[in-house]
């Protein structure tokens, strides 16, 4: 049981992050109904895409990354292309975590930008110190606080309001809901924690390893649900200055954090909604970034730290300063890259091995529309 429990802590700490920070940005102008309504689209395709790469991983009868299985079942170039994707949608992620903490930080104490930076990279480099190994003996620990951050932020929120249900997009529904697509799918972003999972549960318990998923990606699904509705009513009824600057975009990270904060009525609200923003991001970055050393230290860079160093630091630091509102936009750009090993690569792998079903079908047509989106919207 408390394998199950783990890996159910496992796959839900790997979701939960900086979404909490950036679906309720995206996700103003949609309206709870359709937000409500698209959420639970990519509940359902983040479960099945990780139970296909489940049923790969049981046809090879070994726990392999991504990587590994298109190596195995189609080549050198789909491994290539595995590889290069996650590479880059780890970047770009650290990228979007750099950005997101600077901005709060800048709002918490009132840096600079430069200011912030520094403190970011600081921050950052004291994260990746930290052991893999010591890092997933804390994360069911990290998760749990998390989700109680989460809940005594919830449970503080205003009264519900009619205001956030009348959003009219049936002029403009495809500039409305399209953009709001990159940044869910990658806000459900699990699959890369299948092999560990079916290592730590042993492969001889499928439908265990499967029910974790299920479970352990719902948790995500409810929480932002939750989350978008509470923190977009409290805005709504404390800021609404700031709830017209969502609806027309732009809004910064920072701003809306620092927002959540002037409202709260009690000084513990705040430190617990400053915990939560900075928390959330944090522990996505953690696991991203030293998930991403680890595997450049497998490389012909193993040798140059200091190259190591720059590309996991020094790219983000670069990119915040050059990229407005960079949080949103390379998570948006994250979340395109994502497709190709979270949904084509595997669907593309189970059509060598047996036929491709309805369902891995509308998971095509999800993935696409996350590409068109990115591309075109």
């Amino acid at each position: 049981m408390s394998k199950f429990v783990n890996s159910v802590f496992l796959v839900s700490g790997t979701a939960i992050g900086s979404g909490l920070i950036s679906l309720p940005i995206s996700a103003a102008k949609l309206g709870m109904k359709w937000t409500f309504i698209i959420i639970l689209l990519a509940f359902l395709v983040a479960y099945k895409t990780s139970c296909l790469t489940i049923d790969l991983i049981k046809n090879q009868g070994r726990a392999l990354t991504i990587v590994e299985l298109s190596s195995e079942i189609s080549g050198n170039i789909a491994k290539l292309i595995s590889m290069t994707s996650l590479y880059v949608l780890s970047l770009a992620l650290l990228c979007a975590y750099f950005a997101g903490t600077s901005s709060i930080l800048s709002n918490f104490f009132e840096l600079s930008q430069s200011l912030s930076i520094v403190a970011c990279i600081a921050t950052f480099g004291i994260l990746f110190l930290i052991r893999s190994r010591v890092f997933n003996k804390l994360n069911s620990g990290m998760v749990f606080i998390l989700l109680a951050l989460i809940i005594g932020s919830v449970f503080t929120m205003p009264p519900s309001t009619n205001g956030l249900n009348n959003a009219d997009i049936s002029g403009n529904f495809a500039l409305i809901i399209m953009p709001f697509l990159p940044i869910i799918f990658t806000s459900f972003g699990v699959q890369n924690v299948c092999p560990f999972v079916a290592q730590h549960m042993g492969l001889e318990n499928i439908k265990a390893i499967k029910k974790a998923f299920l479970i352990g990606t719902l948790i995500p699904a409810i929480v932002y649900a939750l989350w978008i509705y509470a923190v977009l009513t409290r805005i709504y009824v404390f800021d609404n200055e700031l709830y017209v600057k969502l609806l027309n975009g732009g809004v910064e990270v920072g701003e809306l954090v620092q927002s959540l904060c002037n409202s709260a009525h009690f000084e513990f609200e705040s430190i617990i909604l400053k915990l939560l923003s900075l928390f959330a991001i944090l522990t996505s970055a953690a696991g991203t970034g030293i998930g991403l050393i680890s595997s450049l230290k497998e490389t012909k860079l193993r040798q140059n730290k200091l190259l190591i160093s720059l590309i996991v630091i020094g790219i983000p630091a670069f990119l915040t300063l050059v990229v407005p509102n960079a949080f949103i936009r390379i998570l948006s750009f994250g979340g395109m890259i994502a497709t190709t090993f979270v949904i084509f690569m595997p669907v593309y792998l189970n059509s060598k091995i047996s036929r491709t079903s309805v369902t891995e079908l509308a998971c095509l047509i999800f993935g696409s529309l996350v590409v068109v989106a990115e591309i075109f919207m």
